[in-house]
């Protein structure tokens, strides 16, 4: 059965080149009990960069602890990083779920709230200052093992040592490992994208970038999102 590990929350501070940016990214820590969850998600949690990160569609962030083994296995120069949960700036560290057991649109009972997977995460270049990698957001996003966002259908509490109940799956035929083939291992594929726009439950800012694909028949710039910024 799947199971919270941790709860975790972390205030926006300075990160990235000479502290020109903010980010929650390192300061996550451990919530002891029960922990209100709102539709904004979970009070004193911040984002620094709130145009890409946070709103009810992404209010938690969900990354699986059953990966970090994977991670050591794989590159153990980032064990030091990986010693406690929260190294992806997750909020809800988990055992028992991934990207090919969840889907999206799926509706999860945890303690008293109610929740809804509505995307992906999309790697961006913090993971390769908060890792000491330029490469990190690059292996997190081919990989695959990049966790997913959150939104809260009822407000509630929930704590570490509880349960993840499936109560609905609209598209089981979704699980988020299609939907990263579609977003970011095979971007172009048209009849793909159609079928991913087509999802009512999906995060907005994912669906554009369907749609726009399907307007361009191009595939976006990802430099920006996946590459440290050189910033006085």
């Amino acid at each position: 059965m799947a199971e919270v590990l941790h709860v975790l929350s972390g205030a926006a501070i300075p990160f990235g080149p000479k502290g020109a940016f903010r980010s929650a990214i390192t300061s996550k820590k451990t919530l002891a009990g029960a922990i209100l969850v709102t539709r904004a998600g979970i009070a004193g949690d911040e984002q620094g960069n709130k145009i890409h990160h946070g709103g009810p569609d992404q209010a938690l962030h969900q990354y699986p602890f059953d990966h970090y083994a994977t991670w050591c296995r794989e590159r153990p120069e980032l064990a030091p990083h990986l010693a406690a949960p929260g190294a992806f700036g997750e909020n809800l560290s988990t055992l028992d779920m991934t990207e090919m057991t969840v889907c999206l649109g799926d509706i999860y009972r945890c303690g008293t709230a109610r929740l809804q997977v509505t995307r992906t995460r999309h790697p961006c270049w913090r993971l390769n200052v908060r890792f000491g990698d330029p490469r990190m957001a690059h292996r997190v996003q081919d990989s695959g093992r990049m966790g997913w966002y959150l939104r809260v259908l009822e407000e509630g509490s929930l704590g570490a040592g509880e349960a993840l109940m499936l109560e609905y799956r609209p598209h089981p035929d979704w699980p988020l490992t299609r939907l990263i083939r579609a977003l970011f291992l095979d971007p172009l594929n048209y009849p793909l994208l159609e079928e991913m726009a087509a999802l009512p439950e999906l995060a907005s800012s994912s669906k554009d970038y369907a749609i726009r694909r399907l307007a361009t028949r191009t595939l976006e710039d990802w430099r920006s999102r996946m590459e440290t910024p050189d910033k006085a």
